[in-house]
């Protein structure tokens, strides 16, 4: 029996999940087919691993797809070039050996050739891209690389160097073959790179990812997809909800951010509806306001995730804090930085020129975190 999923990665054939199929043909037509270059940066939860596998397997019919994880790659790992080099030669090496399938894609020669580059002494991240543009140039399909958890390895040199490659590449793929499209996944957008460097650091940020397209692809969930996905489930327990209704009513709390609408979902199927006397119709628009005091009152990495970003940039929290707590309209202004933070971390958006919290759930758990700190 499927459940609802709140600890990593979503797999519609044993989590119950909004169907993304609309979502990765939009990626692949307007993106990967017209060989983009791109980010999907959401805030903490918001469903970029799941859209990353699930794109993975949806592209796989014309395309070569590496998927990479730098969250997977040490601190050690991006000590120098050497390092970096050998740790993703290495990482790439086990993608392909548990990807039977791609031998009948990939040469050889050419896949051996760059393997066998981790023993070099000195071994260079040019190096590294030399061997890949061999592999891109004799595969049978185009190769799309994909890397999550960028955020991860973005606050070094190597990193930049590693972007550096992935331009001037891009730049000269006439010449150079190259990958058809590069996907990087995080919380922080490159374009903001500059604000997780260490100080000694900045003067060699070059902005290596000015080729990147503008990744513009909803990724919350609407009330409809909401309720397709509670239809499912209705057919599968029989629990007499209106889906309609209580998908709208998780809409309004949660503006459709997808851990929210999962974690929701999840207190109503394990928590409320397994009670040994519920009170009511669990699935309706009371139990989904019962739901959500409780998911207030968790201690979820969402919520400690979204105060130690307040905590770190202290004039976003003043902003939030002026117009969650003190009621200022505060003109939307998206280049200003700490609305340009608040955007990039999914806190914030605009509504009618002004800037807003994302969704009901959030003013209500910043209201308390505010109201706590002047009280407490």
């Amino acid at each position: 029996m499927r459940y609802f999923n709140t600890e990593g990665v979503c797999r519609p054939d044993v989590h119950y999940m909004v169907c993304l199929d609309d979502r990765l043909d939009k990626i692949k037509r307007l993106y990967v087919d017209q060989g983009k270059y791109f980010i999907i940066n959401r805030g903490r939860q918001y469903g970029k691993t799941t859209t990353l596998k699930a794109l993975a397997e949806y592209l796989k019919k014309d395309y070569v797809v590496i998927a990479m994880d730098f969250q997977m790659m040490s601190t050690a790992s991006f000590v120098n070039e050497r390092a970096f080099a050998r740790k993703f030669i290495g990482q790439a090496a086990n993608y392909f050996s548990r990807k039977k399938e791609l031998s009948k894609e990939l040469d050889a020669d050419a896949l051996q050739e760059f393997v066998s580059l981790k023993m070099d002494e000195d071994l260079s991240i040019d190096m590294m891209f030399e061997g890949l543009s061999r592999i891109c140039e004799t595969s049978k399909k185009p190769i799309v690389l994909m890397v999550d958890e960028v955020d991860s390895a973005s606050n070094n040199q190597v990193f930049i160097d590693f972007l550096a490659q992935l331009r001037g590449y891009y730049l000269d793929r006439e010449n150079q073959p190259t990958f058809r499209s590069v996907i990087l996944a995080g919380v922080y957008d490159i374009k903001n790179l500059k604000l997780k460097l260490r100080p000694d650091e900045e003067h060699q940020y070059n902005s290596p990812w000015n080729i990147a397209a503008d990744f513009d692809v909803d990724m919350s969930f609407s009330a409809g997809q909401i309720e397709v996905m509670l239809k499912e489930y209705e057919t599968d327990h029989h629990a007499g909800m209106e889906t309609e209704a209580v998908a709208e009513e998780i809409y309004q709390y949660t503006s459709g951010y997808p851990y929210l609408v999962s974690a929701i979902c999840k207190i109503l199927d394990e928590r409320l509806s397994q009670r040994e006397k519920p009170s009511g119709d669990v699935w309706s628009k009371e139990g989904v306001t019962e739901a959500v005091n409780i998911l207030l009152k968790m201690n979820i990495p969402l919520f400690g995730s979204m105060a130690k970003q307040l905590d770190t940039y202290k004039d976003m929290r003043k902003m939030i804090e002026e117009a969650v707590y003190q009621g200022k309209r505060i003109p939307f202004i998206p280049t200003e930085k700490s609305i340009n933070l608040g955007l990039m971390f999914c806190f914030l958006k605009e509504e009618n020129g002004y800037v807003a919290v994302a969704n009901r759930i959030f003013e209500m758990f910043l209201m308390n975190l505010f109201s706590d700190n002047i009280w407490g």
